[in-house]
């Protein structure tokens, strides 16, 4: 039986890959999909086969480019993603969300993280709500510290009382938002939260789309929480790619791949082409929308494109450098490549803490100069531990990519919710 579904979600560049990637997954298997987001994701949205609705108060974007986060100029007191995104918007995120599910009831309400506040509007309909982290987990637990920092979990009882304090003030930094949902919360006619992070906690499910073998789970897990493994999909904007060198050119091949929103990382990226530009390798370098190639001095043995798809070039690769987005990282061990992570903010810490600790390449800091990134390029093409490593993530990867979690959840979920909702209609002939 055909189920419904409303995503709601904006393009915050890495997580537009997984979470149209999962409702695809569903509209080809013939649910009703419908998308609620950014005007400028129409395009891609109904080329997935998605009904589109737009939101009208706000995210109202018609070019993908415009830089929305604003992260990159952040002080340390302050966090854009919770101003501009999360908390700030979110009365109005609420507010269109049940307004789309009023117009055209839902089974599930898939949100995204960057708008999980619209959670709240399945909750007041009595609708299951699903929370999507399109990135490794991201909240502090009895054996981790919170997410963003790029910390691998304390080790004793110094690491032990490290994760506590710092989940602790995670905590009162989330709180920072607490009477926002709790306001929402009570125009909707629910009751209050103890601890903003309680909305998360009360979804019925929150995915989480990685590797758990990548990962630092909490221990022991939610009980909503689901490893659903990654969406390997390419980005929906990515053009035709030919290769520019001939077959039999034998000199490695080193992508240089950065984040596909702005994080004023055009220093880095020059750094990275110096760095190869002394090297006996093949260099190519995929710009994505919020860079231009203009001004960019490029070496006789580095190639710079807009885009590429990561599935025809990654299987010629010999490695990967990169802000570590999760998608990037993901493809890359997908295809048992070593990266060299210069991480930029954002999931990016987390993810290039994780490779080195996987031993599946080095992390440096994005203000690396170009010797020392030179140096790490030549020791990780040197060194095969770091493929061995990379290759042994790829196996646990690309098992989990193979297998339906997420869509079989949502199809479990979505059918609960019908049988309840047959249970309740009066047997026919009854008054």
């Amino acid at each position: 039986m055909q189920k419904s579904y409303l995503f709601v979600t904006i393009d915050g560049g890495g997580n537009i890959p997984p979470v149209l990637g999962l409702a695809r997954r569903l509209a080809q298997r013939g649910h009703r999909v419908r998308l609620l987001s950014e005007p400028c994701l129409r395009p891609a949205a109904e080329r997935q086969g998605l009904e589109f609705l737009p939101f009208s108060e706000y995210f109202t974007r018609t070019d993908r480019r415009e830089d929305i986060f604003e992260d990159w100029k952040a002080g340390p007191l302050s966090n854009p993603t919770f101003e501009n995104i999360i908390f700030g918007p979110a009365e109005i995120v609420v507010r269109e969300t049940r307004r789309a599910m009023e117009a055209a009831p839902a089974d599930v309400l898939v949100a995204d993280c960057l708008l999980f506040p619209a959670l709240i509007a399945a909750e007041a309909l009595g609708v299951p709500g699903v929370v999507v982290f399109h990135m490794p987990e991201y909240l502090p637990g009895p054996n981790r510290p919170p997410g963003m920092m790029g910390l691998a979990p304390g080790r004793g009882v110094p690491g032990r009382w490290r994760d506590r304090l710092l989940g602790n003030i995670f905590n009162l930094i989330f709180n920072r938002g607490l009477s926002t949902l709790n306001t929402i919360r009570a125009q909707h006619q629910l009751p209050p939260l103890a601890n903003a992070v309680d909305q998360v906690h009360r979804a019925g499910r929150r995915f989480i789309q990685t590797s758990l073998a990548f990962d630092f789970p909490i221990e022991p897990a939610p009980a909503n929480v689901r490893y659903t493994g990654p969406i390997l999909d390419d980005p929906d904007w990515v053009a035709p790619w030919t290769s520019p060198w001939a077959a039999d050119d034998g000199r490695p091949l080193a992508v240089i791949s950065f984040s596909s929103t702005y994080q004023n990382q055009r220093s880095v990226i020059e750094r990275c082409i110096e760095a190869l530009g002394t090297l006996p390798v093949r260099g190519l370098l995929t710009l994505g929308p919020a860079i231009a190639k203009e001004g960019l001095l490029l070496p006789g043995n580095v190639v710079a494109v807009e885009s590429a798809p990561h599935a025809r070039i990654f299987p010629h690769a010999d490695l990967v450098i990169t802000h570590a987005g999760h998608g990037t990282t993901m493809r890359a061990l997908a295809n048992g490549l070593p990266l060299l992570c210069l991480p930029m903010g954002r999931d990016q810490n987390d993810n290039a803490a994780k490779v080195a600790y996987h031993g599946a390449g080095i992390r440096l800091n994005p203000k690396a100069r170009a010797v020392a990134i030179r140096r790490a390029i030549t020791r990780i093409l040197a060194d095969p531990a770091y493929r061995n490593q990379a290759r042994r993530l790829q196996a646990h990867i690309l098992a989990d990519a193979q297998q339906d979690m997420a869509v079989e959840e949502l199809e479990a979920l979505a059918e609960k919710r019908q049988e309840n909702a047959r249970e309740e209609l009066p047997a026919f002939g009854t008054k």
